[in-house]
């Protein structure tokens, strides 16, 4: 059995917090540019699907600051689609104990019930 003991972590630098605004801008004054993610359509569109009175008008604000800040973190098509960093998650190894495989002869199909057997897969 592989030592668990064995593996090695590299710390990692934990990043400092987003200081979120007090008075976060309305979100129709957004300008969106060719390399953005987020679209004034795309953010219509998900604030349109916010139930009436459930957030504030300064909280929907709030939320689109932060969402249209990390818009890196939102994936529209599969082109936008990206992987984790090797930095946070590296490669898993599988530990292998070294062996010689083994193969396990099929079961054969008794003779007396062989008939019924190939009609059923027919």
């Amino acid at each position: 059995m592989p030592n668990p003991f064995a593996q090695k972590f590299k710390p990692i630098a934990i990043p400092e917090l987003m200081l979120l605004p007090i008075e976060p801008r309305p979100w129709k004054e957004y300008k969106f540019g060719s390399g953005d993610r987020w679209t004034m359509q795309r953010l219509s569109d998900v604030i349109a699907k916010i139930p009436a009175n459930f957030l504030s008008d300064a909280e929907i604000d709030l939320l689109v600051h932060v969402v249209v800040s990390q818009q890196a973190a939102f994936v529209w098509t599969d082109d936008e689609r990206g992987t984790f960093s090797p930095r946070y998650f590296p490669d898993y190894e599988m530990p292998v104990i070294k062996h010689i495989p083994w193969a396990q002869p099929p079961i054969r199909i008794p003779k007396a019930i062989e008939e019924k057997v190939k009609s059923v897969i027919k």
